[in-house]
């Protein structure tokens, strides 16, 4: 009895929450040299964004909306970022209200390759 009193917490904490939903889902944004759209249909609203990057263990926030909610739908959903080649990025953004990310990395001949599920 003792074992399986011990057992079944464990199980719990390895296995996590089943029912417990993923902290954002993964969404491409639509990107075009150092321009970036969130997206490109009119009736989606950009609630805010943050763009990270990080080269071996340094992770730095390139540009963000800030605390503040922002309220873009297409063409204001888009910005110009000026990519460093040889980084992965990862943009974190929420989208009518829900929360989305896009994870790519840059190569050193600026080719962009998609990482994680989308």
């Amino acid at each position: 009895m003792k074992t399986i009193t011990l057992i079944s917490p464990l199980c719990i904490l390895l296995t996590g929450c089943p029912g417990c939903p993923p902290l954002s889902h993964p969404r491409a944004t639509f990107i075009d040299g150092n321009h970036v759209c969130f997206s490109i249909d009119k009736k989606d609203v950009v609630n805010y964004y943050t763009i990270d990057s990080s080269k071996g263990p340094d992770i730095t926030t390139i540009t963000s909306s800030g605390r503040n909610k922002i309220s873009w739908s297409y063409p204001n959903s888009c910005i110009d970022v000026n990519w460093e080649y040889g980084y992965t990025y990862v943009i974190s953004y929420g989208l009518n209200n829900k929360k989305y990310h896009h994870e790519f990395f840059i190569d050193n001949d600026g080719q962009l390759t998609n990482l994680g599920e989308l």
